[in-house]
This record gives structure tokens, sequence and C-alpha cells, in this order.
């Protein structure tokens, strides 16, 4: 049960597109949402602005830290009031919250008493990541002991949920998971297996589980790699929601050489639910 999400922002365009998707969930779930702010700290402290006193020519950089830490706690004010508004039209309860400190380790710290964690794909700098999720995303779903949405671009639920399967613990969360919200809000699901590797089993198993469940859906069996295979999928479908595990079967894998997770949410255009 879903009744308390967190939802991250810098108030870029980027993360704007996690808070209309948080408030969409919320009034659907009837849950409430905190929006966080969170002044990142590395630009107080240490080379940056040591770095910027020395450029100017002028008084040591700790003179500088209460004036700088004011303009970014102004500006996040100001995201977190016009924040507030956005909920307040759309009937949402929120609350928001200011925080000082390493960006992607406050908001875990924040998210342990949340059921969800909506994201931007992401922040002020996306432009410049020419579609790659910003570092603060990727370290916080590496890390991340919650269900984690990464939010690209808006999409209604009312399109469906598509759930990607390989049998793996993860992706039968993602499963459950998926199936839970089709059946609560009654919303179409699609199952998706993709590669080689163990797909008639996960078939039978994804099968199975619905089965049990009293769930009838497609089930969409493709071969090729995973990740683009996904991607393709989303493309076709168009869902309003896809569902993963946050990671699959092998942790030095990805490590080594970069996941299916990774490719899919750098590269799927809806919001994406990664499940542990």
């Amino acid at each position: 049960m879903i009744k308390r999400i967190l939802v991250a922002t810098d108030g870029s365009a980027a993360a704007q597109h996690g808070i209309a998707y948080a408030l969409d969930i919320a009034q659907r779930l009837q849950a409430q949402v905190t929006a966080l702010f969170v002044v990142d700290i590395k630009l107080l402290e240490g080379p940056f602005l040591r770095d910027l006193s020395a450029s100017m020519g002028t008084a040591p950089y700790v003179n500088y830290q209460a004036s700088i830490a004011e303009i970014f706690e102004e500006r996040g004010r100001k995201v977190l009031e016009d924040v507030k508004r956005q909920a307040d039209a759309a009937g949402v309860p929120m609350e928001t919250e200011m925080q000082t400190g390493v960006i992607h380790h406050t908001i875990l710290q924040r998210a342990e008493l949340s059921d969800l964690l909506v994201l931007g794909h992401g922040g002020e700098h996306v432009d410049w990541l020419e579609g790659l999720m910003g570092s603060t995303t990727e370290a916080v779903i590496r890390r991340a002991t919650l269900p984690v949405v990464v939010v690209p671009e808006t999409r209604p639920l009312s399109g469906g949920l598509l759930a990607a399967f390989d049998g793996s613990a993860n992706a039968s969360s993602a499963l459950k998971t998926a199936a839970g919200i089709a059946t609560t809000y009654g919303l179409p699901l699609r199952v998706l297996v993709a590669g080689s590797d163990g797909a008639e089993s996960a078939v039978e198993k994804a099968q199975a589980y619905l089965n049990d469940h009293g769930l009838t859906c497609d089930i969409e069996r493709r071969d090729g790699d995973a990740g683009p295979v996904i991607v393709q999928c989303v493309a076709e479908f168009a869902p309003g929601l896809l569902v993963i595990g946050a990671y699959g079967h092998s942790r030095i894998h990805e490590l080594l050489l970069g996941s299916t997770t990774t490719y899919v949410v750098n590269h799927a255009k809806c919001p994406i639910l990664l499940c542990r």
C-alpha cells in the first residue's frame, strides 16, 4: 500500500516531470506527498568556493559561504512554493522540506519512511546529458531499498502497464507490483519476456502467477538483447508505466558491463517503476 510518496526536485524542467507524475499517482492512491529540495553541500564547501574567491581576488572563501548558502536556500524556497501551489491546485496533500547535504545521500535518508520515491530523469543539467540519466538519479536508484519511479516524460497511467520479466527475484517483485496496480486500479497489463536464456521458463512462471491471481493479460515473448527489446516495446505499446526489476541476475556483471536496468532508464520514454 502506497501512502507516503517522496519526490525530489531541483526546480528544473526535468524534475517537473517527476512532480507532475507524483501528483497524478497521489491523486489515484489518495497518498500524501513530500517534496524535497536539497542544497548541495559540495557547492558550499571545499574547492568550489576556494576557487571562486581566488578567481575574484578577494577575501578567503569562507567569507562567502553564508551568502552562497542563502542564495541556494532562497532558490529552494521558491521552488518548493511553486510545487506546493501545484499540489494545492490538484487537491493533493503535500509537505515541503529543504535540507543541506550530499544530494543522493540526503534523498535516500529522507526516503527511509516513504513507500515510493519519484525522481525526474535528470536535473538542471539534463540538456548536457544527451538523454542519459543524471548522476544523482543513477546514484539513488543503485542504492535505494524502496520502489523508485524515474520519469523522463509524463504519461497518464490510463495507458496501462508493461512489466518486464526474466524470472529473477527483482523481476518477480516487479511482476507482483504491476499485477497489484493493474488489479487495484483496473488498468491493462502486458508482460514482456525478453531474451533467449531461460525465456520459456520465465513465460511459464509469469503465466502461472497470473493464473493463480485470476489475471488475464498478454505475455509477449521476444528474442534479443533485453534492454533494446524493452525499449522497442515501450515505443510500440506506449504504456503509462513500465515496471522492471532494479537489477537482474548478476550484480558483478552489471557493475562491469552495465545493466539492462541502466540501458532502459537511459532510453525508454515513459515513467519507469524500479522494484526490488
